[in-house]
């Protein structure tokens, strides 16, 4: 069958057992009205870690669901097999997936042989600017300290722990919050690195509270002004910080 790339919406033959000549089109409606994030567990894709989604029918076409928009959903492939438990490949494609930060034996050895340079740098009081942690969805991501941010160049996706230092106040319809961040394990008190953000509309980011701590995902380093500042936009994550 041929597909359109664009979305049909005249297409009202949603009990076909057939996938719609938009299917893709269609696929791409569903992915940007969920904000590019599973409907199940709630990641998201970001710059810094792309998920590869699958839509699926809330209500299955074996059990009478359409292909309405209404009766489509986004899922990672973890989520989309546990809800269709007997699909050996759905099980397939999920187990890769969760596999997809496992480190290989050679990787593994490379790690024990580059311990002793690290420890050497860490003794001789040099820190360094990132480090790989693993989040509650099992996504390995780098953690770069917000003070690098301002050496960092434009145009670099990055994932950084903060803490709102301050909000500030904008007319501008295309700004949903603009303010200054400081490193999350700092205090009002500290003296430390400030980083201006702006956080763009229309992408479903939650507000952010002044001197609450968050896990930004995506983020882009950005000039303005001759300072490098930080976006958040539709490839970003937004999450609290316990």
């Amino acid at each position: 069958m041929s597909r359109n790339t664009g979305y049909d919406p005249t297409y009202d033959d949603y009990t076909s057992e057939e996938y719609p000549p938009d299917w893709d089109g269609r696929r791409k409606e569903v992915l940007a009205r969920d904000g590019y994030t599973c409907r199940g567990c709630g990641v998201a894709n970001t710059r810094v870690d792309d998920v590869y989604f699958d839509v699926d029918h809330v209500v299955p076409k074996s059990g009478g669901g359409g292909h309405e928009l209404s009766n489509l959903q986004t899922l990672c492939p973890s989520c989309h097999a546990e809800k269709h438990s007997d699909n050996d490949d759905l099980a397939s494609r999920a187990r890769k997936w969760e596999q997809r930060n496992t480190r290989s034996l050679a990787v593994r050895l490379l790690r024990v042989v580059l311990v002793v340079p690290v420890l050497f740098g860490l003794l001789s009081g040099r820190s360094g600017d990132s480090r790989t942690i693993a989040d509650d969805h099992g996504r390995e991501l780098e953690l770069t300290a917000v003070e690098s941010v301002p050496d960092l160049p434009a145009d670099r996706g990055v994932t950084v722990d903060v803490r709102v230092a301050t909000l500030w106040d904008s007319s501008a319809e295309s700004i949903q919050q603009v303010g200054l961040l400081a490193p999350a394990d700092s205090t009002r008190e500290d003296d430390v690195t400030l980083v201006k953000f702006v956080v763009w509309t229309g992408n479903a980011l939650p507000q952010l509270r002044a001197n609450e701590s968050y896990r930004l995902v995506g983020a882009l380093t950005d000039e303005y002004d001759g300072d490098v500042q930080l976006v958040l936009d539709g490839q970003s994550e937004i999450r609290p910080l316990a």
